[in-house]
């Protein structure tokens, strides 16, 4: 990628939700009109969540609210233990100093499949930003899909793109492998490091 917008400082991020940490957030675009913002959960709630909605408040310089977003993770079920990415875009009509997030959810006794293996990855840089792979199904059938989450992050390990990938259950059945592509067609700025969760429902 090409495009270096700069972050808006400052991005306090408090977690608000028991169980739920926010992670390596960061926003871009300016104080008004467009404003990105992207960041992982972390499920520290003890049980697997289903549900999951990530609320976005901006406040003012004043500490009124201004705005207020919520966006779902690409995600059925959050297990126990897994951090997940978001990615909030919208438009502004008043300025903001600061934003907050919480995480709001439900307990489930629904369980993704964690055995799929990532076995080969490799990257193709630039707009978009390409990850291919190869995934391979180890055990049972699956239900419905497979999916595979790419979260990307500049060189101080902030979240500056997010991807995703699909494959049905006719597509990944036992003992295949299949090959994806994982397509972040809004990287924002240069690409440092990124890492990717495999998860099947």
């Amino acid at each position: 990628p090409t495009n270096t917008p700069t972050p808006v400082p400052p991005t306090p991020t408090p977690t608000m939700s028991p169980g739920w940490n926010v992670l390596n957030d960061a926003a871009y675009g300016g104080e008004q009109g467009f404003v990105r913002v992207l960041g992982e959960i972390y499920n520290n709630t003890g049980s697997r969540q289903e549900n999951v909605l990530v609320i976005i408040s901006f406040y003012d310089d004043l500490g009124r609210k201004v705005a207020e977003e919520p966006v779902p993770p690409v995600v059925e079920v959050v297990p126990q233990g897994i951090k997940v990415p978001f990615d909030l875009e919208t438009e502004l009509r008043t300025p903001y100093a600061r934003y907050e997030i919480r995480v709001e959810s439900s307990e489930t006794d629904r369980q993704p499949r964690m055995d799929l293996e990532v076995v080969d990855h490799s990257v193709s840089g630039g707009e978009p930003y390409v990850i291919t792979g190869e995934i391979h199904n180890p055990g049972d059938p699956l239900s419905a899909y497979a999916e595979i989450i790419a979260t990307l992050y500049d060189a101080t390990g902030r979240v500056m793109g997010v991807g995703y990938a699909f494959l049905s259950a006719s597509e990944l059945g036992p003992g295949q492998t299949r090959p994806f592509d994982v397509i972040a067609d809004k990287a924002e700025g240069s690409v440092a490091s990124y890492t990717l969760l495999a998860l099947g429902f």
